[in-house]
């Protein structure tokens, strides 16, 4: 039974990153191939907690609503179509043989090598087949051996730079603020949310600025006084855009993406907690994705609740920089040792009450709704998009959204710089929105220290 002339067979981790997938890579010409082996996969996943039960879970339903065919035997295949709601043609296919001694091949990469299997007897018989994974081993093994290969890419662009660098004559560099900036840069696009302004005439100084909508607002000596009513001030001008954009009333949501090492947690959190003491908001939201997203549903934690231990290994950022900001307030005390350490626990604890702070992985996030809260997305890199949508559906009113990241510190198998739930808003940064004020930055200046700096610089490839 042939119903179109392409056929795109899915590795298990297409669907375990998200079961839609199913369908958002199918059209009129492509028949979606799925090997049994990756049915087994999936099945063995719907009982695991986390992110990836839920996925195998939402697959099963899509499957299940769909309408079985007609059984057919093709070569070694016998095939199973099964035709979905929205009209998705797919095949179920079950190998009654493989072309290689299963009893020879590694067990941890049997399973991939069944698939690959799959997709070389299909290209037997029909003219256009693409094996489809974002295991790069499991594509040059595929490629090695004739298919044609893919991996999931949601974007195509993964590197940006939302702060310009714009040199004016002297006359327009002293009636910048307020301008409508496509009156100063005519090469204005969307992308540049920040400006460092400089003039030849004037080479020691350089305004920084950002857009608000659409106009220019000049960071002054009053407004970065203001800027740096802190816990933890910016360290350069990057930081100090960074805080100009959390600060800004109008902005929805602030897209961080950064080096290791540029305090994009400590500015992210230093900025929340000024924001909550001056009364604009009522709490503070850290959300930060399990690196393979099999918490329990719910492992919802917040300091003092005593079960945050479980999952502290992925809450070590917001723990870092709340102890960083308490030894900041307590810089000038004269306590020493365990004194001290007993005052940092203590001081912790009542600013995590005072501004309400909460930390939770995404999966306790299911029913829930955050009004009047800043909430800080870390670590968005290693979010699916999947997850990313549903951390955004639980933003109530009067929030603002913190997300922070970057595209050199991936830590999924499933997930690259091309399909991360982060990869996605940045790209979707690039087009303005009637609905909702967005403002991307990058922190490229490692503040930690000369090693990170010197790490990043050597270990970080552009082209990767």
């Amino acid at each position: 039974m042939e119903q179109q002339n392409k056929y795109l067979v899915l590795d298990t981790n297409i669907l375990l990153l998200d079961a839609n997938n199913l369908t958002i890579l199918a059209n009129d010409e492509t028949t979606i191939v799925l090997p049994e082996t990756v049915i087994n996969e999936l099945d063995s996943k719907k009982s695991v907690p986390g992110e990836l039960g839920y996925q195998a879970r939402s697959f099963g339903r899509l499957i299940a609503r769909g309408t079985i065919m007609e059984v057919f035997k093709q070569g070694s295949l016998i095939i199973t179509p099964v035709i979905l709601e929205d009209g998705t043609h797919v095949h179920i296919a079950s190998a009654s043989r493989y072309s290689f001694d299963v009893t020879s091949v590694d067990p941890s990469t049997l399973n991939d090598r069944k698939i690959i299997d799959v997709a070389l007897e299909y290209n037997k018989y029909y003219e256009s087949v693409t094996y489809m994974s974002n295991d790069v081993m499991c594509r040059i093994t595929a490629l090695s051996l004739g298919l044609e290969t893919t991996d999931l890419k949601v974007t195509e662009k993964v590197s940006y730079d939302f702060i310009r660098h714009l040199e004016v004559d002297p006359e327009t560099f002293g009636l910048l603020h307020h301008k409508p900036i496509l009156e100063i840069d005519p090469d204005y696009t969307a992308e540049y949310y920040n400006y460092k302004f400089s003039c030849p005439t004037y080479s020691a100084q350089v305004k920084l600025a950002t857009i608000v909508n659409g106009n220019i607002q000049i960071i002054g000596k009053e407004t970065e006084k203001e800027l740096r009513k802190q816990d933890a001030p910016a360290l350069n001008s990057e930081q100090l855009l960074f805080s100009a954009a959390i600060q800004e009333p109008t902005n929805d949501i602030i897209l961080c993406e950064a080096k290791a090492g540029s305090g994009k947690t400590v500015s992210a959190l230093s900025n929340a907690i000024r924001l909550v003491s001056l009364g604009k908001y009522r709490s503070i939201l850290y959300i930060r994705g399990t690196v393979n997203d099999t918490a329990s549903d719910d492992e919802e934690i917040g300091f003092l609740s005593g079960n945050e231990e479980k999952l502290a290994v992925y809450l070590h950022a917001l723990y870092d920089s709340l102890d960083f900001i308490v030894r900041k307030r307590l810089g000038n005390s004269r306590l020493k040792g365990q004194e001290l350490e007993d005052k940092v626990q203590s001081d912790t604890e009542k600013l995590t009450k005072d501004c309400d702070i909460q930390a939770m992985v995404p999966l306790g996030m299911r029913g829930r709704t955050f009004h009047e809260s800043i909430i800080i997305i870390d670590e968005a890199t290693s979010i699916s998009p999947a997850t990313m949508q549903k951390i955004l559906t639980r933003v109530g009113k009067n929030s603002k959204v913190i997300i922070i990241g970057s595209q050199n510190q991936i830590d999924s198998k499933f997930l690259t710089k091309y399909n991360n739930g982060m990869s996605v808003l940045l790209d979707a940064s690039m087009y303005p929105s009637d609905s909702v004020s967005l403002h991307a930055i990058n922190l490229h200046k490692v503040a930690r220290s000369p090693i990170c700096e010197w790490s990043e610089s050597i270990f970080s490839k552009e082209h990767t």
